[in-house]
Formats: structure tokens, C-alpha cells, sequence
């Protein structure tokens, strides 16, 4: 009977590194999840319940590998490795779910779905909802942890998600509790990873948290006399630089002039910079609603 030759000794023992290392990485992983459901233990015995998306957080765990990685190891696959431990970790803590927007044709500027399971992982539960306010109401009714909705478009540009009154239009004008923006997809920008062209924001029931590097929704509603430039000088003389902004006309129920105003930072509620842009612009403006904040994604050269 013809044997197999025995393998090169070198080779065997590259292969038994490997395992050794296979077997280090799952250990790791598991020690990371007892020590994650030692933190859900703890929170719930502060009386927190169902599981949080922390996006602050992720983006500094993110940053911080990202700074450490080098060799030929990509970068992207590192981040979606990441995510899957982070949504497994979600998960445990229970009920964890996303909401997400979805077209019956998807294009590549609309696939939303693969994107969010790109960025929430395998086994997260994924509810599909035709409309924006679908979306906002599995939030908002607790279906589901997080949405995620088209990045707002002006109403007559054609966007892909763009609707008659607009999902932000809706936190806005909101006088119950409502999500706040508190991440932006894709996280790193470029590559297969990132599900072709697709750009969305992510609502949650949380309040965002300062990352060190954000971009903040401020909703302004203004006589039609207020422009864009005008609005960009006012937030710049308080020392918040407008990085882009869209703009809805109102009918019934929303009456007059909406800006939406991306800014560079994170903007609180309670930012007194907002009362003194307020004055900036006086009777001209009426409410100024903040809709959350984001971590600022890397730029694409590091991207890896």
C-alpha cells in the first residue's frame, strides 16, 4: 500500500503554529465574552435593560487598532472582524436588533440591508421597512435597538430615499422622546467591505456620546428669508463650522423653512454655542432642534 509522504518537517511545524495561534484567538474570544456579560450583568443590576449600541465607543477601539496595524493584514477585514465580535456581544446582552430601510429595486447608492449586515453582523436580526418613518417607529416602539435610513438629500434632488417630509424633518418637529443619530455608515470608507456606494445614518433611542472626532445634525427651522451662507456665518462666528446642510420647505404641520446643518464636532443639547447662534439670527429663526451626533469616519488614504 503507497503512503502519503510525511510532511516537511518545516512546513508541519508552521501549520502547528498556526493552530496554536487558532486556538489562542478563540480562547481570547471567549474570554471577551464572559468579561462583556460581566458588564451586562453589572448594568442590569443598575437597572439597565436590552442591549446598547455604543458607537463612541467602537470608533475608539476602532481608531486605536487602526493606529497599531501594519503588514500586509487588510485593514477593512479587521474592522468587519471587529464588528462581528461587537455585534455578537450585542446580541448576548439581548434583544438586539436592526431596523433598516429598503427599496424594492436597491441600487448601488440604496443597498441598506447589506450594509447593515456588513456592519452589525451575521446573526444580527434584521427587520425590513419600506419607509422612513417604518424605520422610526421599530425604534421608537422598541422592536428594534438602531435604524438605519438614507443620509438626508434635499427634497427635489432625486436622492435615492428622499422622501415628500423627511425621516430628520420628523425628529425635528418631534415633541415625545425620539431617536438621535448616533452613527454613520459605512465606518471606513471604501472597499468591498463597504457595500458599494451606500451611505446611511444610524438612529437610536440613546443619546450619542462625544467620540473626540464627531460630526453633529443641528435642525434649524427659519423664515424663507434665511439662507445657507447666512446660517453658515452665524454658526461661525460662534465657532462651529458648518460642513453641509440640506433644506426643506413646510406645509401643514411643519410650516415655513428647515435646514439641515452638519457641523464639525460634537454639539450637545445643551451647548450654550447654539442660544448665542440663536441671537445671530434673532426673530428670523424659530426652533433649533439638535438630532445627534457621529463618530467622523477615517479618511479614505487610511483606510488601508
Amino acid at each position: 500500500m503507497n503512503r502519503p509522504p510525511p510532511e516537511e518537517s518545516p512546513l508541519a511545524a508552521l501549520r502547528d503554529e498556526i493552530d496554536k495561534i487558532d486556538d489562542t484567538i478563540h480562547d481570547l474570544l471567549k474570554r471577551r465574552m464572559a468579561l462583556a456579560n460581566r458588564i451586562s450583568e453589572t448594568k442590569r443590576a443598575r437597572g439597565a435593560t436590552g442591549a446598547l449600541l455604543r458607537p463612541a465607543r467602537e470608533a475608539a477601539i476602532l481608531r486605536r487598532l487602526q493606529e497599531r496595524h501594519e503588514g500586509p493584514f487588510p485593514f477593512p477585514v479587521i474592522v468587519r472582524i471587529w464588528s462581528e465580535i461587537m455585534s455578537a456581544t450585542l446580541f448576548a446582552e439581548g434583544g438586539f436588533a436592526v431596523s433598516v430601510f429598503t427599496v424594492e429595486e436597491p441600487s448601488e447608492e440604496s443597498r441598506f440591508p447589506d450594509l447593515a449586515r456588513v456592519y452589525f453582523g451575521a446573526e444580527t436580526p434584521l427587520i425590513t421597512a419600506r419607509t422612513e418613518s417604518g424605520v422610526l417607529r421599530g425604534v421608537r416602539d422598541g422592536k428594534a435597538s438602531i435604524g438605519v435610513l438614507p443620509v438626508p438629500a434635499d427634497a427635489m434632488s432625486g436622492d435615492v430615499g428622499v422622501s415628500a417630509e423627511p425621516w430628520w424633518l420628523t425628529l425635528a418637529v418631534s415633541d415625545e422622546e425620539r431617536p438621535m443619530i448616533v452613527s454613520r455608515l459605512p465606518w471606513l470608507a471604501g472597499g468591498r467591505h463597504a457595500a458599494g456606494k451606500t451611505n446611511a445614518l444610524v438612529v437610536a433611542m440613546t443619546p450619542p456620546a462625544p467620540s473626540g472626532d464627531d460630526v453633529s445634525y443641528l435642525a434649524v427651522e427659519s423664515s424663507d428669508t434665511i439662507s445657507r451662507d447666512r446660517i453658515r456665518s452665524a454658526l461661525a462666528v460662534v465657532g462651529v463650522a458648518v460642513t453641509g446642510s440640506v433644506a426643506w420647505h413646510g406645509d401643514s404641520g411643519a410650516p415655513g423653512r428647515w435646514q439641515l446643518i452638519e457641523v464639525d464636532g460634537f454639539v450637545a443639547e445643551t451647548d450654550q454655542r447654539l442660544q448665542r447662534f440663536a441671537e445671530q439670527l434673532g426673530d428670523d429663526v424659530g426652533r433649533i432642534e439638535v438630532l445627534g451626533s457621529y463618530p467622523r469616519p477615517p479618511a479614505p488614504e487610511r483606510a488601508g
